[in-house]
């Protein structure tokens, strides 16, 4: 196989993910994973409302509904299946008020189709063994599985093979962070239920909790604490401990899979080096409880991407690719935050539970509620901070509206693999107007008075909206005149190259 210019160490979610978006945007990676047969263990299961927007605007979300049952709601109980609180998706006003819950190994199996359809594959029983850079770039040692050893020097290496990354190594990055007290056990079980399959519901007692979450064909992906000390079950021992927290009136009549395990908030200080990139398990690990971990993977892949193939097509500089690790950790650190914040709620009523406390349900508020439900969809992903983000004012009161680095609601009527540019009235410059095209038509066409709600975008006179391939807006200004344009210029030409250069 020829050398490609990217390559990605993992096949899991980020890195099928990233190689599918990479192909997506015109840039055939290559991909190795060290396994020659994709696992098939349940593992991660949800995915969020905001990453199913992501699917939609690139055409793969009806795999995912056709293979996943969906979870609109999530409900805490205490002893006794006494409802302490809930937290629904409506509202929320994505394309899919609702999370899908599926295997992991089915996510795979739908990304893995859908890189085959670009053009896309794996190369299995590959592995990396040394990753080191020089003068010239990475250089990576791998090993196949007949004994033949490799030496390829792509431009860029992208690390999706886990917790024990090799490229995260190679950088001297380590998780730092903590690992949650206590030992956990994780098992896909088939079995009755006491709750419906359109919900999540995790279920606390005196025997300990018990987090359920329907996987399709019956079953169920449960999570559960063990005592102390204890660090391994067998599979009889797996539907006794079930029994008990269901309080001996519900069995698991099969169970497929199941691991102990120890749960982790770590994080990397940089997701980056100019070369080498982490994304996925080999950046950030997180609680399971919230189910942002896979999604989150999934976002890292999604926004390097769109990144790496203009840089790769000439269209982009050092900037951008900076722009990468500065966004990532701003969202992967919000990530943690809230993925922390669902497993020390989950904690404390368990432990509340086991010691006999009395429990009583949650009052929380509608403004609160709405914060927590868009932060567990994964839709209030905000890159404010960034240099690649740029903001003059929404010009007149817009409330409930997306600020520049924030997902564009409307981005499905636009999506695509370029920027675009939204322009709301007529041009009071047209020179400027005329000039501005001329100099980004190919890598940020612009588009005059669509059919969209200018006040969905934060404006509420005329103005400029940057919209990038991510679907976040880049870019606001509450004018059409010839300011406008100068500064939309200068802030595409902080990391993009224009036509005349």
């Amino acid at each position: 196989m020829s050398e490609s210019e990217v390559l990605i160490i993992g096949a899991g979610p980020s890195g099928l993910f990233a190689a599918a978006e990479l192909a997506r945007h015109g840039v055939k990676a290559r991909l190795i994973d060290r396994d020659l047969q994709p696992h098939r263990e349940a593992r991660a299961t949800s995915i969020q409302p905001g990453t199913l927007e992501i699917l939609n605007t690139i055409g793969l979300l009806q795999p995912f509904l056709d293979t996943a049952e969906r979870i609109h709601c999530s409900r805490m109980y205490g002893p006794g299946m006494t409802e302490l609180g809930s937290m629904s998706h409506d509202g929320s006003g994505c394309c899919c008020e609702f999370q899908c819950s599926l295997p992991q190994y089915e996510t795979q199996r739908i990304l893995e189709e859908h890189l085959t359809s670009l053009g896309g594959q794996v190369e299995r029983g590959v592995t990396a063994t040394s990753v080191t850079t020089d003068a010239n770039g990475p250089c990576v040692e791998l090993a196949h599985q007949d004994g033949r050893v490799e030496t390829v020097r792509p431009r860029f290496v992208i690390g999706a093979g886990g917790a024990h990354s090799v490229t995260r190594h190679s950088m001297s990055e380590p998780l730092t962070g903590t690992t949650y007290r206590g030992n956990f056990l994780v098992a896909d079980i088939e079995m009755s239920a006491p709750i419906p399959r359109t919900e999540a519901g995790v279920i606390c007692g005196p025997n300990g909790f018990l987090l359920l979450a329907p996987l399709p064909g019956g079953r169920w992906i449960s999570f559960q604490d063990l005592e102390e000390g204890v660090t391994a079950v067998a599979a009889d021992e797996v539907v006794t401990r079930v029994a008990a927290r269901l309080y001996g009136k519900y069995h698991p009549a099969n169970v497929s899979w199941f691991a102990p395990f120890r749960m982790h908030r770590r994080i990397v200080s940089r997701l980056a080096d100019g070369h080498r990139f982490l994304i996925g398990d080999a950046a950030h690990l997180s609680s399971p409880f919230g189910g942002e971990g896979l999604n989150a993977g999934l976002h890292d892949g999604h926004d390097l991407a769109w990144k790496l193939a203009l840089v790769l097509r000439g269209d982009a500089g050092q900037p951008l690719i900076e722009g990468y690790m500065s966004e990532r950790r701003i969202a992967d650190h919000h990530v943690l935050a809230v993925s922390d914040e669902v497993h020390q709620s989950v904690v404390d009523v368990a432990e509340g539970a086991r010691a006999g406390r009395e429990l009583h349900p949650a009052a929380v508020d509608p403004v609160t509620a709405a914060l927590v439900r868009n932060s567990r969809a994964m839709i209030d992903v905000d890159y404010w901070g960034s240099p690649l983000i740029a903001d003059y004012g929404p010009g007149g009161p817009v409330t409930n509206a997306p600020r520049p680095g924030q997902w564009y609601p409307d981005w499905s009527h636009f999506a695509g693999t370029t920027h675009r540019v939204l322009m709301f009235g007529d041009s009071a410059d047209p020179a400027s107007l005329l000039r501005f095209t001329g100099r980004w038509s190919r890598l940020a066409p612009l588009s005059r008075n669509v059919d969209v709600d200018r006040r969905r975008a934060g404006l509420a006179t005329d103005g400029l909206i940057l919209l990038r391939p991510d679907g976040h807006i880049g870019f606001r200004f509450p004018a059409t005149d010839s300011d406008a344009f100068s500064a939309l210029d200068a802030h595409l030409a902080s990391y993009l190259i224009p036509a005349e250069q």
